[in-house]
C-alpha cells in the first residue's frame, strides 16, 4: 500500500480554497493567489517601504494524503536551500491546525525567523495526530516573506526550496 501526496496551497477566506491538484510551486506576493506560473507575481510584486516593514501575504500549505496506506507519521517542513537575495529579507514560518484568512500585516503564525526552520534539524512539525485514515491532511505550515526598509537587493528573492517529509508505513 502507498499512499498518494498532494502539496496544497490554501487561500481565501478561512485558508478553505486549495489548488487544483498537486502544487508544484509557489510565489511570494501582495495578494492571497496560487501562482504557479509567475502571471499574477509580475503584476503583484511586493514594495520596499521608505520606512517600516511591508510583508508578503502569508502562503498557507499542507499536505494531503489519499488512497491505501496504515499510518503517515513524522511528518515535518522546512526551507532546505536557496539564500534570499538580501540579508535584510526574512522568510519566516510557523505551524497551525486551522485555517484563517492569511494576512499582508505581521503574522500572528509564521513567527519562525528563516535561521530557526533552515535545516531538517530545525524542521517545523507538521503531523496531524494519529494519522492512518485516508484522505487526511497534515497541519498547515504559514510562510511570510518579511521585507524591512533596510533592503537593497531589488528584485526576485531566488528560488527557495521547502522540503515536506514524512514516514509512511
Amino acid at each position: 500500500m502507498t499512499a498518494t501526496f498532494e502539496w496544497k496551497i490554501c487561500t481565501g477566506v478561512d485558508a478553505a480554497t486549495e489548488n487544483a491538484g498537486s502544487a508544484t510551486n509557489f510565489n511570494m506576493m501582495s495578494v492571497d493567489a496560487y501562482d504557479s506560473t509567475g502571471t499574477d507575481y509580475q503584476t503583484n510584486r511586493i514594495e520596499i517601504f521608505e520606512s517600516g516593514t511591508n510583508y508578503s501575504v502569508e502562503k498557507w500549505i499542507r499536505g494531503l494524503f489519499s488512497d491505501d496506506f496504515n499510518l503517515i507519521e513524522n511528518c515535518k517542513i522546512w526551507h532546505s536551500a536557496g539564500t534570499l537575495s538580501d540579508a535584510s529579507l526574512d522568510l519566516k514560518a510557523g505551524v497551525t491546525d486551522s485555517g484563517i484568512t492569511p494576512t499582508d500585516g505581521t503574522s500572528v503564525i509564521a513567527t519562525n525567523s528563516l535561521v530557526d526552520w533552515d535545516t531538517e534539524a530545525e524542521a517545523l512539525d507538521v503531523q496531524n495526530g494519529i494519522m492512518n485514515t485516508t484522505p487526511i491532511y497534515s497541519l498547515y505550515g504559514v510562510v511570510q516573506l518579511e521585507i524591512p526598509d533596510t533592503v537593497t537587493e531589488t528584485g526576485d528573492i531566488g528560488v527557495q526550496t521547502i522540503t515536506f517529509q514524512y514516514d509512511e508505513s
